[in-house]
């Protein structure tokens, strides 16, 4: 009896607001081609057309659920999700990116297009098990986060920060493709699921690959021992695109560890609570003593990235849902406040003269008030303070520990937050409490204080009626749970 091959058509119904993304990109690396000097106006009108049709497929598409090209591509709600933030945050960008650079004299075409393929590497790093897509779309984000932080002209940090991250980078994708390539000797398969739900006899080589893979996950989101390129390359890049690594590069890190949490906890659980607690506790120590003592304010709210990853990683350790659904809230929690935290430091490094020093934050109520009540606003968000959207994100990582009876890690985590009041109420006090130290000559567009409003508000908004978020949040993980 003959036997046929029967190959099926891919369904691209699922892959639309991907192939829209790169369609963009590839359109503005023509313009870039085509034009002697890119019309900075038409690069971004072609990027917003592109993000906010992504954006309708996405809304349009909602429902939708299935994987195509053979297991290779998954749409659920947790890629929906996911991928939704990360085109709100693309345009959000967009409305800060110009005047930045134009006022640093960078501007660069190349900017718009490896923005979008960072963008397009990220949406497939949300939406896959498969370890050779994950590779492909972690090399995408990485090599264009290395370009997007030396695009500085003329700045020594800007390429020392670039190389740093370069070589580390380079690291933790080496490591992530020696573990895939042992889970591969282990099982015969490149899906993730399909190594992990079958567990054999003689796991030393599936053990080996997980951590190294795991590992090349931690550098990229800076967990302690392995962040040391983050504090550089986050204060050495242009200030807009450390906004969009510490969200952007967040959710796109994070994802495939979070698709891995209910497969690796169903057989190595403890583990997996163990490494993962003490990894978690040692990062938000560290990160906020750290931030406790720096001058330099970009610097320090790098540090509390690195915080915020070890918050984000005590959910991780989690074996039960609620686990899952805190690592989600508090991810999409975070790259909302990081993104406007940073870009307030972007709006700033505008005014001649400014370096993020502590001191330049005195009086800033007088000065730039608008500025000063959202950065208060976000800083309040980033120590967790009720009703915004951090409070919500912390107090939802601490019931999850709770449930686990992890409450050494759970106590630990309240320490840290502690430590981290003294960084994020210093900077407040000063803008609030102190007397103007100098003229800041802030020249910030209508567009740009609109959007670092929205933000603010959107901060507090989504910690006040946490419902907005919660539901898209629990049905995420509720069907990443089901097998």
């Amino acid at each position: 009896m003959e036997q046929f091959i029967r190959l099926e058509l891919p369904n691209l119904q699922l892959l639309l607001p991907e192939m829209v993304v790169l369609l963009t990109g590839f359109t503005l690396f023509s313009l870039d081609l085509l034009q002697r000097r890119i019309n900075h106006a038409l690069a971004v009108s072609v990027s917003l057309v592109g993000y906010l049709i992504a954006i309708f497929l996405l809304v349009f598409n909602w429902g939708a659920k299935g994987e195509t090209f053979y297991g290779l591509y998954r749409r659920d709600e947790f890629s929906s999700l996911m991928q939704a933030f990360m085109l709100l945050l693309t345009l959000l960008l967009l409305g800060f990116t110009y005047t930045y650079y134009k006022s640093k004299r960078s501007l660069f075409g190349e900017f718009y297009y490896i923005l979008n393929f960072a963008l397009v590497g990220g949406m497939f790093l949300v939406s896959s098990y498969n370890l050779v897509v994950l590779y492909v779309a972690l090399e995408a984000v990485s090599i264009s986060f290395y370009i997007l932080t030396a695009l500085l002209r003329s700045d020594f940090n800007s390429k020392e920060g670039a190389l740093k991250y370069l070589m580390l980078g380079g690291l933790s994708i080496a490591l992530a493709s020696y573990g895939a390539g042992f889970m591969y000797l282990y099982s015969g398969s490149l899906d993730l699921r399909y190594i992990l739900t079958h567990v054999g006899q003689n796991q030393y080589f599936l053990v080996l690959g997980l951590v190294l893979f795991l590992i090349g996950f931690a550098i990229k989101i800076g967990a302690v021992p392995f962040h040391f390129w983050l504090p550089d390359a986050y204060q050495g890049a242009p200030t807009p695109i450390t906004a969009y690594m510490a969200s952007v590069g967040k959710l796109a890190f994070f994802a495939p560890v979070v698709r891995l949490m209910p497969y690796v906890q169903e057989h190595f659980s403890y583990a997996w609570i163990t490494t993962v607690g003490v990894i978690s506790a040692i990062t938000m120590i560290y990160g906020n003593l750290v931030a406790l003592v720096q001058k330099d304010v970009k610097r320090l709210l790098a540090y509390s990235s690195i915080a915020h990853s070890g918050y984000i990683m005590a959910g991780i350790s989690v074996s039960e849902v609620i686990g899952l659904k805190a690592v989600i809230y508090f991810l999409l929690a975070y790259s909302l406040m990081g993104f406007g935290s940073f870009i307030v430091l972007a709006l700033l490094e505008k005014v001649p003269g400014w370096e993020n020093r502590l001191e330049q934050f005195s009086g800033m109520r007088f000065s730039a008030p608008w500025l000063a009540f959202s950065f208060m606003v976000i800083l309040l968000a980033l120590l967790g303070v009720p009703p915004t959207v951090g409070f919500v994100g912390k107090a939802l990582v601490f019931m999850a520990l709770s449930f686990e009876g992890l409450w050494w890690l759970a106590f630990i985590m309240i320490a840290a937050t502690g430590i981290s009041t003294g960084y994020y109420l210093r900077i407040t006090a000063l803008m609030f409490m102190k007397e103007v130290n100098g003229g800041l000559g802030l020249n910030a567009s209508g567009l740009e204080r609109s959007l670092l409003i929205l933000i603010a508000v959107g901060v507090v908004l989504l910690g006040a009626v946490p419902i907005i978020l919660w539901n898209f949040v629990s049905l995420s993980a509720d069907n990443l749970f089901v097998r």
